[in-house]
């Protein structure tokens, strides 16, 4: 049986889709909080996995049992081979105790679960690039304890997550995944988040055809931005035992600076700016004009667009060249990014509440 948290939000619904079709006589147990049950009723509906998942009601949050009833604890013990945990807040700006009771008491708890499932051959853990936090330069997929500081809560908590996860590899198979700024489908452009290079396009939307723009900083550094649909791919074909011990970075292969970034964005908009650098202190004190509140700008948004951190990807590149999968970049997918987002501007965006 497969354990799966994070159902049914952006990630754990695909990544669900991807295994569903990887293990076609496979059976799927979810973790879902109680007010997502409805909603990850319907997923299952769509995906055509009712018949073969069982939701079971439970919090990552409610200590090592995870909220389960004990009989129901019990049976996945025995029968859990496979577990997927994706279940966090994954937003910038998270409270610290918010951050550190899901973040990384879940992901304990998650844990300490694990080791009762007695079956179990391999362990997926998604983690973030950013528990790089505020290390500059090369960053190579088998680092992790540093004492940079971190940009935010969230860099705090899942790196604070990850270190318990790697604590225990000697007892659980575990397979890391470390994605960068993850955006919608490359093919379709969907997503149910509308967050980090997001924030940026509903900006330009709104700006005139020819416009005056600040820049943050020398807007020459890489931002990493991956589609969903590559992330969950990844995931679905390099979680195998013989991979256990591992961790890949999922990060754009050539990623484009934040300039080139904007101005592919703006040339798919059809508009044309003259740019104003201003240094990123004085742009985080824009965020907070009403100008910038107008516009949607977050002072967290700034410190990822003028950032030198270069992740090197070499493991996750020949692992992926095995399966046959590659990451494509971002001017192919950015014209379906635009697309969907004009197409879908005033859709709700359930970011933070969808992924926990």
């Amino acid at each position: 049986m497969i354990f799966l948290t994070g159902a049914p939000g952006f990630l754990g619904t695909r990544l669900l889709r991807r295994l569903g079709r990887k293990h076609p006589g496979g059976r799927f147990a979810l973790l879902v909080q109680p007010k997502f049950r409805e909603k990850a009723e319907r997923a299952l509906l769509r995906l055509g996995l009712a018949g073969r998942a069982e939701l079971f009601e439970g919090d990552i949050t409610a200590g090592p049992g995870l909220g389960l009833a004990e009989a129901d604890r019990e049976r996945l013990a025995g029968l859990v081979t496979r577990a997927y945990h994706l279940a966090a807040v994954y937003d910038l700006a998270i409270p610290k105790e918010v951050g550190h009771a899901v973040n990384v008491e879940g992901t304990r708890h998650v844990l300490d679960f694990l080791e009762a499932c007695e079956r179990l051959a391999v362990f997926a853990y998604v983690s973030t690039a950013y528990v790089s936090g505020r290390r500059t330069g090369l960053i190579r997929e088998d680092e992790l304890r540093h004492e940079a500081g971190f940009k935010n809560h969230y860099e705090r908590t899942k790196y604070e997550a990850e270190v318990l996860v790697q604590e225990r590899r000697g007892r659980i198979p575990t397979v890391i995944y470390r994605p960068g700024i993850v955006v919608g489908d490359s093919q379709t452009g969907a997503t149910e988040k509308f967050d980090g290079p997001y924030f940026l396009l509903k900006v330009l939307r709104r700006l005139p055809s020819v416009t005056l723009m600040t820049r943050i900083g020398a807007g020459d550094k890489p931002v990493s931005v991956v589609p969903v649909d590559f992330v969950t791919e990844a995931m679905a074909a390099l979680t195998e035992p013989v991979r256990a011990g591992q961790t890949f970075h999922l990060t754009a292969p050539d990623p484009l600076t934040a300039r080139e970034m904007i101005a592919v964005f703006l040339r798919l908009l059809g508009k044309r700016a003259v740019f104003v650098p201003v240094p990123p202190a004085v742009a985080r004190v824009l965020t907070q004009t009403p100008v910038g509140r107008l516009l949607g700008l977050t002072p967290q948004l700034v410190d990822y667009f003028d950032f030198p951190a270069y992740y090197d990807r070499r493991r996750a590149e020949a692992a992926l060249a095995e399966e046959g999968i590659r990451c494509p970049r971002l001017v192919e997918y950015a014209p379906q990014m635009v697309r969907y987002l004009e197409e879908h501007a005033e859709q709700e965006d359930v970011r933070a509440e969808a992924m926990y």
